[in-house]
């Protein structure tokens, strides 16, 4: 045994007898005991010692040991002096008991978790020396949505898209990021994040989401969390770090390695391959299996015409007067619109605090969460459809039904006490019906009647649903997920009702705001919503409907 050793072993028995002793000084006391049998020797020494000074001194002198006599309900101790083997013998035991207590106090202590970021560990001091602008360059922001500011604390820099990204520690607030490494390795990364570049190969993620496609040049990538190692095989996953420090693995295409760093020594971790998803808590060197959430984490930004899916284009090609695919914008507070009046669609998410994005049934989705944030979208300038005919479609993926949920309603009427409609109009009231949840169109016709379509049975939750609605000059027909679900008579359509279209909610007349009585904010996700001047036929309907599910399969 070295003198260092013996010092440390020393110190450390010393203060543990003393009950001075932190966690970590526990952990490496035991550490150093159970490597070598003469430390095991001096250690059962030291207890048998401390146990017999402890009796001599009367520390311990309230045990009632033998010869102890009772009398009524107070204790009268009567000791006959012990023999020097009797004395032993109970100092033996004393030295054991407190020996076995804490050994199994130290196991039972949860590991003490410190992550050491780059500033802190090896050779720290030399790289804090070493300028910005000299450090190697990994990767690039490729793009940023929202409010996204990406920075770098320690040099108090500001990053811009194009901009390179240098050896570093990073972090961000708000919006959605996207990187691209020298490797080709592309991660978007959501808010709250803070993380670290290491080469072009390495990301130390300390809190956030992010979300990575590896392609064949970019094979070993890896992925450090506070709990995880992760190294990628050539594919498409997420990883999710808490506050906690827990961390989660979620494989959409492939396969990666995932080591937890507190696995007992010869651990070789686990391979997770497509569709497979784990956790590994702060504290835990034990991987749990969990379900694959394809919902939770925005695994593409792009915005572009280029960029659109083949339901997209298909959808494009049908000549729509209105798209919004629900992609997120530069800025994050707007939605394009790719139909052909290109207007531009504003979110107003104050009370949301991150991005209202999601995956969507095709790309990513529009994400609201109903009563409780007061989000929703408008089109400023909605011009009603004068051909007499029109169809709306989108894709839905609804959390709860609140009452009188809105998908997209373009209507500025009320019902008074005789249940007559009365207001400056409108042209559609598309969402859910009253507090029953189910699907439900209301349209006003030429004449300026109300006419309405229910499906009378509650919207799925939790599962996409394609919805439609067409008039077509003579019929109003409703439709989910492909099929008729209720028709009604509707002789053409009235021209008339506010100028801006609710998406997500109802407005006021006015526009500016929810309306106060039944504002009808949506709880889950709205995707690919489509405006026609035109009818569709059933059976266009149901090619939309089925070509979303190519999309998906292939």
């Amino acid at each position: 045994m070295s003198s260092e050793a013996e010092k440390e072993f020393a110190s450390l028995i010393s203060a543990f007898l003393d009950d001075k002793l932190s966690i970590h000084e526990r952990k490496t006391l035991a550490d150093l005991v159970s490597k070598d049998t003469e430390l095991q020797r001096r250690y059962v020494e030291s207890c048998q010692t401390h146990a017999m000074m402890s009796w001599e001194y009367g520390v311990i002198p309230e045990t009632l040991l033998h010869g102890t006599e009772y009398t009524g309900h107070d204790v009268c101790i009567k000791t006959k002096p012990p023999t020097a083997i009797w004395c032993w013998q109970l100092c033996t035991m004393a030295s054991w008991i407190l020996l076995l207590a804490c050994g199994a106090w130290i196991i039972s202590q949860p590991p003490s978790v410190t992550f050491v970021p780059i500033e802190q560990g090896k050779h720290a001091h030399d790289e804090a020396q070493i300028p910005w602008d000299k450090r190697e360059v990994h990767a690039f922001l490729t793009r940023t949505r929202g409010d996204a500011l990406l920075t770098v604390p320690s040099f108090d820099i500001e990053i811009k898209e194009g901009e390179s990204l240098r050896r570093g520690r990073y972090y961000f607030s708000d919006g959605l990021v996207e990187i691209t490494f020298n490797s080709n390795v592309e991660v978007i990364i959501e808010s709250p994040a803070e993380f670290e570049i290491i080469s072009d190969q390495k990301l130390l993620l300390h809190l956030g989401r992010a979300s990575a496609t590896v392609p064949l040049e970019g094979i070993g990538f890896m992925v450090e969390t506070p709990s995880i190692a992760l190294v990628d095989y050539g594919t498409e996953f997420s990883v999710d770090v808490s506050p906690d420090r827990a961390s989660e693995v979620h494989v959409f295409s492939g396969e990666v390695g995932v080591t937890p760093k507190l696995a007992p020594e010869g651990h070789k971790g686990l391979r997770l391959i497509t569709n497979q998803a784990t956790r590994v808590g702060p504290r835990s060197g034990i991987a749990e299996g969990i379900d694959i959430d394809r919902d939770r984490f925005v695994r593409n930004l792009a915005d572009s015409q280029s960029s659109m899916s083949r339901y997209e284009e298909y959808m494009s090609q049908m000549r729509p007067v209105h798209f919004f695919k629900m992609e997120p914008s530069a800025n994050g507070m707007t939605l394009p619109d790719y139909g052909s009046r290109q207007s531009e669609a504003v979110l107003l998410v104050d009370q949301m605090e991150f991005l209202p994005y999601k995956p969507g049934r095709v790309g990513n989705s529009l994400y609201l969460r109903g009563p409780t944030s007061h989000a929703y979208a408008k089109v400023p300038e909605f011009l009603p459809i004068s051909t007499g005919q029109m169809t709306v479609c989108a894709w839905v993926k609804a959390d709860s039904r609140p009452h009188w949920a809105a998908i997209a309603k373009h209507w500025a009427i009320e019902l008074d006490e005789n249940n007559q409609p009365y207001g400056m109009g409108g042209q559609f009231h598309f969402g859910l019906h009253n507090h029953h949840g189910d699907l439900e169109v209301q349209v006003r016709d030429k004449s300026k009647s109300l006419i309405k379509v229910r499906e009378h049975e509650p919207l799925p939750l939790g599962t996409w649903q394609h919805v439609a609605f067409v008039v077509n000059g003579e019929a109003l027909t409703l439709y989910r997920n492909g099929k008729e679900v209720g028709s009604s008579k509707c002789d053409g359509l009235a021209v008339d009702g506010p100028v801006s279209l609710g998406i997500g909610a109802k407005l006021t007349p006015d526009c500016t705001q929810p309306d106060e009585r039944n504002p009808g904010f949506w709880h889950g996700r709205i995707d690919e919503l489509t405006i026609f001047d035109r009818a569709l036929s059933a059976e266009s309907i149901t090619q939309v409907y089925e070509a979303a599910l190519l999309e998906l399969d292939e």
